[in-house]
Parts: C-alpha cells; sequence; structure tokens
C-alpha cells in the first residue's frame, strides 16, 4: 500500500486519480478548499471499503501559510509519501489584477507556488519511499516564456494568458527541481490534454463559448476515468530518468526552451526572494 497525496484532490481530474488510487488498495490524503467537497469525497470513499485509507486536509493553497500548514499536518500523521500529484488549480478568468492576502497574484499563487512550497517541503517524506514520483498536472512544452523581472505578470495583467504563464513556471519548476535534487525522487510534468470535467465548463460564463467548449469535449475530450490511466502508471512505474514531459502518453522533448536549466535556476532564486518579502 502506497501512500499518496493529492492537490485539488476532491474534484476534477485529482478527484479521478484519488478515487483510483483508492479503489487499488492504496492511502490518499487529499487536500482542498471546499469542505463540501471534502466531504463528499469521504463519504464515496466509504462507500468503496476505503473510508480508513481516506484523509481529507482542508486548505487554502493559495496561500504560503496554508501550504507550509498542509506540510506540517502532514509530517506529523504520515511517516513517509510514495507519491504526490499536483492538480490544484482554478480555471477562472480574473479579469482583473487579484492579489491574495499575502500579496501575490492569485494564479500565481495556486498553480505555481503552491507547488513550489510543496515539492521542496515535502522532498523529505518522498525519499523514505522505496520509488517516489511527483506528479505536476499543468501543460508542459508549450510556447511562451517566463518574464524572469516580472513574475507574477503584475505589470502586464493578462487574465486569459496568465493560466497558460503558469505552466511555463511549472516547467522550470521541474527543472530546478530534479537539478537541485540528488536524491531518488522523480518529477514528471503532465499535460492531460482535454478533460470532460464539469468545473472547466462552469468556469465559462459565455453561453456561446460554454456551448463550444461541450461540443469540444465530445470530439476531443477524454472522461476523467480514462484522462487520469498515463498518472496512475507513473505512480506505479515511476520514469527512469530524473525529469520528464508529458503530454497523455507522448513524452515531450526537454530540448525545448521552456525548459532552460539557467532561467530554472533565476525563477528559483527569484521565488525564495519573493517568499522572504523581497524584490
Amino acid at each position: 500500500m502506497k501512500t499518496i497525496l493529492v492537490t485539488g484532490g476532491s474534484d476534477g481530474i485529482g478527484k479521478g486519480v484519488a478515487m483510483h488510487l483508492l479503489r487499488s488498495g492504496n492511502q490518499v490524503i487529499v487536500v482542498g478548499s471546499s469542505a463540501t467537497k471534502g466531504r463528499s469525497f469521504l463519504n464515496e470513499a466509504k462507500q468503496i471499503g476505503a473510508g480508513e485509507r481516506a484523509t481529507f486536509l482542508q486548505a487554502n493553497l493559495s496561500l504560503v501559510s496554508e501550504n507550509k500548514r498542509v506540510i506540517e499536518e502532514v509530517q506529523t500523521r504520515f511517516a513517509s509519501l510514495d507519491s504526490v500529484i499536483f492538480c490544484a488549480t482554478s480555471h477562472t478568468t480574473r479579469e482583473q489584477l487579484t492579489e491574495t492576502e499575502e500579496g501575490f497574484e492569485f494564479n500565481f499563487a495556486l498553480s505555481y507556488l503552491s507547488r513550489f512550497v510543496l515539492s521542496f517541503g515535502l522532498k523529505e517524506m518522498l525519499e523514505k519511499a522505496a520509488k517516489p514520483v511527483i506528479v505536476n498536472v499543468c501543460a508542459p512544452g508549450m510556447n511562451g516564456t517566463v518574464n524572469l523581472e516580472d513574475i507574477q505578470n503584475k505589470r502586464n495583467y493578462n487574465g486569459a494568458k496568465i493560466k497558460y504563464h503558469g505552466s511555463r513556471l511549472n516547467d522550470l519548476l521541474g527543472v530546478a527541481f530534479s537539478d537541485l535534487n540528488y536524491g531518488k525522487i522523480k518529477y514528471v510534468l503532465f499535460n492531460p490534454w482535454a478533460v470532460q470535467t464539469k468545473g472547466y465548463l462552469d468556469s465559462i460564463k459565455n453561453p456561446i463559448n460554454k456551448a463550444l467548449a461541450r461540443v469540444a469535449f465530445k470530439l476531443i475530450g477524454k472522461p476523467v476515468e480514462k484522462a487520469v490511466l498515463p498518472i496512475i502508471d507513473h505512480i506505479e512505474a515511476p520514469p527512469a530518468q530524473k525529469l520528464s514531459a508529458y503530454i497523455q502518453r507522448k513524452e515531450v522533448s526537454l530540448s525545448k526552451n521552456t525548459f532552460n536549466l539557467d532561467n530554472a535556476h533565476q525563477l528559483y532564486q527569484k521565488t525564495l526572494h519573493l517568499m522572504k518579502g523581497e524584490k
């Protein structure tokens, strides 16, 4: 039995991963912001006879302090972790710059900074496992760059583009973690492509765009149950290399500029400075 933590595991693809793992006999820790969805997850776990192996931790992962609290609670309650799966994100497009109470741009905080804090903060627990792996669900290898002078995109904020920027940040996070990590943890950047999740459809307010999205889902979208299978494979048999990236089951070349090592180390240092309140 493996012990696996899933952020965003009470909804969408994260919940699909969590339920699949529970059915396979594993111990699963789900982190999510909604107490209602957390209770629903625990009830479903009980219904399949996995109630004792399911844990829900309520947390606002857009806050660094909450991520640190999750790390402390996991360290207190569990001996080790075999895998960490990052699925927590927001599908809502914010037209205006929105900051958390800690002063970070919201999408930057939730989609990147949370994953940064948890990746490095849970490293020691992962090192205790035989074959530890982190799976970061984002969109690796797509075109785009990170503005290292404005990594939160506060100066030229664009709500429609900010989520894609988060994936470029996570590309560099994977590179930095793998380069700085001399242990046995494998880091996988994974793009599930089009997945039929209710959360994404609910985030679309324009009726015409929502209708188009429904058609696209029917044509190219995968149901959650199928979309999670490559993630499960990475958990059961982590790749040999320290860092890898995939779009579904197709490997993405790490020679792309989005995985630039120098940029990754610059972003790592700038992230540390931000967390210390430095400019």
